[in-house]
């Protein structure tokens, strides 16, 4: 297992908090251009479940970038973290998928997925768990 300290549950929603405002705002701006374009080219508004589906997809792109480049995005360089394997080694795009999914159902489940890292003797939550990564202090 990886040495490296674990982060803190603090620092977690702080980068957490951060990344949500960015990965946010630039998702629904790039959103708007395809949907802007279907709109003037077919004089219809978007599907709902095409938008959903949009949105899923580049916030998984955000992550997931960010996550296999470097383990950082930039509300976790602001906050000093890093995610990797149990080993301490970069992520690949499986484990950043299975990050994204546990993430969203540990947010679902009330935030219970992160509250647990407080109780865990790893520090880790339920998208570090399953997806057998680590968020670390650098």
């Amino acid at each position: 297992m990886n040495t490296a300290e674990p982060a803190t549950l603090l620092r977690r929603l702080g980068a957490v908090l951060y990344d949500t405002v960015l990965a946010g705002f630039s998702v629904v701006i790039v959103a708007a251009i395809p949907a802007y374009a279907f709109t003037a080219l077919t004089g219809a508004k978007v599907p709902d479940v095409l938008m959903i589906l949009l949105y899923i997809a580049l916030t998984y792109g955000f992550f997931g970038w960010f996550w296999t480049h470097g383990g950082q995005t930039l509300g976790m360089r602001a906050w000093k973290l890093r995610v990797v394997t149990a080993t301490g080694q970069p992520i690949n795009w499986k484990q950043a998928q299975l990050r994204c999914t546990w993430a969203v159902i540990s947010w679902a489940a009330l935030g219970v997925g992160f509250l647990i890292a407080w109780f865990d003797s790893d520090h880790l939550t339920w998208h570090d768990r399953f997806s057998q990564t680590r968020l670390v202090k650098i």
